[in-house]
């Protein structure tokens, strides 16, 4: 197995804007995310953390850097973490003083920019999905005022693009850029280009097409139904599944490519402006995976 660098590119002072959602992907609220992360000596790091939202909690813990993933270990959070690249931690964690089981990736989208998606779990039931965009801040800076749509949980709750207007995953245009590859083993398979084209038929159907990719690099077309909480395939296509919004701007699902025999877990964050977003896709073959694929793809708009 090779390793991957270290996911360095975390050390410093965070603090960012998070977006709480329920189980169906209604609005809760807003969270204030505040995170140091220092270097203690060669491969161990202590983040102190501070969230203060729908739910709130305050606490530590440590990661044990170990080359290809990192060790969670408590007090405040105890999992495990591939770390895929220089950029992304993609984990598995438990949050005690919560009782929160968590999926988790985690991507540095440049330098100074982070999107997160969280989805926290009692046994089973989701009861949370937090989106997250943090900036770093500079050691002499104090804490930047967070980027909100004003408005209240109980105006937005039912609003399904969390008051923006518009569900920015399913905006007709296309997502273009380079994904990074690993194989089963995560060793690098290089970076290859990817699109991904959605056109509207009427408010509650879309076209996509995916061009590109490692694991299925045939075009393939099909068509989603959405209810602006969830979207799905109802044709006979090529491909077939379906995700889960989170006030627009991030998703989770599953999708199985039929020529392929492969089963994709996709999840997608959008950033607050609109214009990028992090994709994170793991590749199965039933329940062993075959490989992951990650990048970050920029927007443009249909005859821009």
């Amino acid at each position: 197995m090779t390793s991957p660098a270290q996911f360095t590119q975390g050390i410093g002072r965070w603090a960012g804007n998070a977006e709480v959602f329920d189980t169906y992907g209604h609005f809760l609220g807003n969270g204030s995310d505040y995170r140091n992360v220092q270097q203690l000596d060669a491969g161990c790091v202590r983040i102190d953390v501070s969230f203060v939202g729908p739910f709130k909690h305050s606490g530590h813990y440590f990661i044990q850097e170990e080359g290809d993933h990192r060790l969670y270990e408590g007090p405040a959070n105890i999992g495990y973490a591939e770390t895929l690249s220089e950029n992304l931690v993609d984990a598995n964690a438990y949050w005690s003083a919560l009782g929160l089981s968590q999926r988790f990736f985690l991507m540095t989208v440049d330098g100074d920019l982070q999107l997160s998606l969280a989805q926290m779990s009692r046994g089973e039931h989701m009861m949370y999905v937090v989106v997250g965009q943090n900036d770093r801040v500079p050691d002499s800076s104090p804490n930047p005022r967070p980027t909100l749509t004003s408005g209240t949980h109980y105006d937005l709750q039912d609003d399904p693009t969390s008051g923006r207007g518009e569900i920015l995953l399913h905006r007709d245009g296309r997502w273009h850029g380079e994904l990074a590859a690993l194989d089963e083993n995560r060793k690098s398979l290089g970076k290859v280009l990817y699109t991904e084209t959605f056109q509207h038929s009427n408010i509650s159907t879309f076209n996509v097409t995916l061009e590109g990719g490692a694991f299925d690099a045939t075009t393939r077309h099909f068509s989603l139904s959405t209810n602006h909480w969830q979207a799905w395939t109802t044709e006979d296509s090529d491909i077939v599944g379906s995700y889960s919004l989170s006030g627009g701007r991030a998703l989770s699902g599953q999708f199985y490519h039929r020529e392929a025999h492969l089963r994709c877990w996709r999840r997608d964050v959008v950033t607050l402006d609109g214009k990028r977003k992090a994709v994170v896709q793991h590749w199965y073959r039933g329940g062993q995976r075959v490989g992951s694929q990650f990048g970050v793809l920029e927007f443009e708009q249909l005859g821009g």
